[in-house]
């Protein structure tokens, strides 16, 4: 595609299939938008934020996300791996089936989140707030958990993860 949209304010727009490679996305808000098996490659989304946003079987992968924020939204089946969502707010997002392998969540409101059958091979939890998340299906084991917040429900589905039987 290329071209840029840096610092543009989207509302309601809808994008299916669009490859936005070497795509100036610098600074964009985007808001209630549809990115629809959308590929990112070499986009620069530096300091966009993406708030109530579709994303279903998008990819970020060889993006620029610097800075990126994203919100509450839907983010199955994307591919996010080694982004930085840091200090994001993401209560009730949806994550699942999606690829998150080496993602950072450090210090993220995971609050209600669906990581149902996500990746998360050295996904960063670190003082994540996780609870009411689903993380059902989910290699437990693969995840670095440090002062994580978690809930009865969701210790209970870690301590299965990691083999425990619970009587």
């Amino acid at each position: 595609m290329g071209g840029s949209f840096a610092g543009s304010r989207l509302v309601g727009c809808r994008f299916r299939g669009c490859r936005f490679r070497f795509t100036d996305l610098a600074g964009i808000t985007a808001r209630d938008c549809a990115f629809l098996n959308c590929v990112f490659d070499e986009a620069s989304l530096f300091g966009a934020a993406l708030t109530g946003c579709k994303c279903t079987g998008t990819s970020f992968t060889g993006a620029r996300t610097t800075g990126l924020s994203l919100g509450a939204g839907d983010y199955s089946y994307c591919v996010l791996s080694r982004v930085s969502l840091a200090k994001g707010e993401l209560v009730g997002a949806n994550f699942s089936h999606a690829d998150l392998r080496d993602c950072s969540f450090r210090n993220a409101d995971l609050r209600y989140a669906n990581f149902t059958q996500a990746l998360m091979q050295g996904c960063d939890l670190t003082e994540a707030d996780l609870r009411g998340a689903s993380l059902s299906g989910v290699d437990v084991k693969v995840l670095k958990m440090k002062k994580t917040s978690i809930d009865l429900p969701l210790a209970v589905t870690i301590a299965e993860g990691m083999g425990a039987r619970l009587l």
